[in-house]
């Protein structure tokens, strides 16, 4: 964790992030989805890519802060724990990013 600086570790994190949100919306161009009520949005509808966007950007990132708190409670306390939890936050950011942009990358195969 000492190799890598916090602005590569975000600069790596946004990249990620651009790079997912473009895949995502060229998946929904192709398939819509259910919604968790049982409606159905339409492929390529601004509903779907809203609420696509919504979940990438707003509800995971916020999922993962508490996670990356609750983490850093534990992990490497010489630090001050402000150090220590955006650390492990844009660690675990970069680290599901990369695995999100995987999965994407294999639906277009």
């Amino acid at each position: 964790m000492k190799n890598i600086s916090n602005k590569k570790l975000f600069s790596i994190f946004a990249v990620l992030l651009i790079l997912d949100i473009i895949g995502l919306i060229f998946q929904t161009q192709k398939t819509g989805a259910y919604n968790l009520n049982g409606s159905y949005s339409e492929a390529n509808s601004v509903g779907l890519i809203v609420s696509v966007l919504f979940g990438i950007v707003i509800s995971f990132p916020l999922l993962f802060a508490f996670i990356a708190a609750v983490i850093a409670l534990f992990i490497n306390k010489v630090l001050p724990y402000k150090k220590r939890f955006i650390r492990i936050f844009l660690f675990i950011l970069v680290i599901f990013y990369a695995i999100f942009l995987v999965r994407i990358l294999l639906n277009f195969i």
